[in-house]
C-alpha cells in the first residue's frame, strides 16, 4: 500500500489581493483630503491666518500646544462654514470658483450636505473639550443664518452675519490660545474693534464675485452701489488706518506705511474694475486686515511702545 504524499497548502498571493484595495483606499483618501483643503482654500487668507495671528498676539503666555489646538479649532470651524456655503451655492461657484470641490466633481452635493451636518457636532464636541463651546454655538448659528436662511443674499445683512461669524472666530481662538474659559476685558475690546472693522470693510470680497452673484440673483453692496461701494473702501480703510495709528500711538515709520497701504488698496478698488484686478486688490486687503487686527492686541502694543 503506497503512502500518501505530503499535504500541500494552496499558495495565496496576498500582495496581489491587498494591493488594489490599498491603492483604491489611498486614492480615495487623497481625493477626500484634497476636497477638505479646497473647501477652505480661498478663505484661509481671510479667516484662518488673521484669526490665528490675532489669537497669538492676544495671548502673551500661550504655548505651542495651545496654539496647535487654536489653529485646528479655527480651521475645523472654517471648514464647517465653507461646506455649508458651498453645498448650497454650487451654481455660483461653477462660475466664480470652478476649482472648488462640488463644481469640480471631487464631492457630490448630497455628500457635501452630509459632511456639513457631520461637522456641526464635531465642532461642538471639540469646543466642549477646549471650553470654547459658547463661541462654537455662536458660529454655528451665524453660519445657519448666513447660508441656510439665505441672509448672504442681502447686502447689509451679509456684512452683519460676516462680522458676527468673525467675532466668534476671534473670541474662540483667543480663549483657546490663552487657555482660558472667558475673555479678558482687554481682549474683548480687541475682538469688538475687529468685528467693527469686518462689518465696515468685508464687502471688499464681493467685487470679484459679481458675475456669479448676478447669475444666482444675490444682492450685494457692490451690486447695489457700484461706484459708491468702491469709494467707501478707500474712505473706510483710510479712516481705520488713521484712527488705529492714533489710538495705538504708532510712531511715524509704522503709521505712515500702514496708512499708505490703505490708500493704495482703496485706490486700486476705485480705479481697477476687472475681475482679476479685484482679486488682486482683495489679496492686498487681507494683508492690511492682518495688520489692522493685530496692532491693537496687548502684545503688539507693548512691543510698539518700546520702539
Amino acid at each position: 500500500m503506497s503512502r500518501p504524499g505530503p499535504f500541500i497548502f494552496p499558495t495565496v498571493n496576498f500582495s496581489s489581493f491587498f494591493r488594489p484595495l490599498w491603492s483604491q483606499f489611498a486614492s480615495a483618501l487623497r481625493k477626500y483630503l484634497r476636497a477638505l483643503y479646497l473647501f477652505t482654500h480661498s478663505d484661509q487668507k481671510t479667516v484662518l491666518i488673521p484669526v490665528t495671528i490675532f489669537a497669538y498676539f492676544s495671548a502673551p503666555d500661550t504655548n505651542v500646544h495651545r496654539m496647535a489646538y487654536c489653529v485646528f479649532w479655527t480651521w475645523l470651524h472654517l471648514l464647517q462654514t465653507c461646506v455649508s456655503n458651498q453645498s448650497l451655492d454650487f451654481e455660483e461657484d461653477a462660475l466664480n470658483k470652478p476649482w472648488r470641490p462640488v463644481p469640480s466633481g471631487l464631492i457630490s452635493v448630497s455628500g457635501a450636505r452630509v459632511l456639513r451636518w457631520i461637522l456641526l457636532p464635531s465642532c461642538l464636541f471639540l469646543s466642549v473639550y477646549l471650553q470654547a463651546h459658547g463661541h462654537s454655538i455662536s458660529l454655528a448659528l451665524a453660519t445657519l443664518v448666513y447660508n441656510e436662511l439665505h441672509f448672504h443674499s442681502h447686502g447689509l445683512m451679509r456684512n452683519v452675519c460676516s462680522a458676527w461669524g468673525y467675532a466668534s472666530f476671534n473670541a474662540g481662538a483667543a480663549m483657546i490660545a490663552a487657555g482660558q474659559s472667558t475673555l479678558t476685558t482687554r481682549t474683548a475690546i480687541s475682538v469688538t474693534i475687529n468685528t467693527l472693522i469686518t462689518l465696515s470693510t468685508i464687502h471688499s470680497q464681493d467685487f470679484r464675485d459679481q458675475v456669479g452673484d448676478k447669475r444666482v440673483g444675490r444682492w450685494t453692496i457692490p451690486m447695489a452701489w457700484p461706484t459708491g461701494s468702491r469709494i467707501s473702501i478707500l474712505v473706510i480703510l483710510t479712516a481705520w488706518s488713521v484712527g488705529l495709528s492714533w489710538a495705538c500711538g504708532l510712531v511715524y515709520h509704522f503709521s505712515v506705511p500702514f496708512c499708505m497701504l490703505a490708500v493704495f488698496i482703496g485706490l486700486r478698488f476705485v480705479r481697477k474694475h476687472t475681475i482679476d484686478e479685484d482679486r488682486l486688490s482683495y489679496r492686498y486687503y487681507n494683508i492690511w486686515l492682518v495688520a489692522a487686527q493685530a496692532m491693537h492686541t496687548p502684545t503688539v502694543m507693548t512691543v510698539l511702545s518700546r520702539l
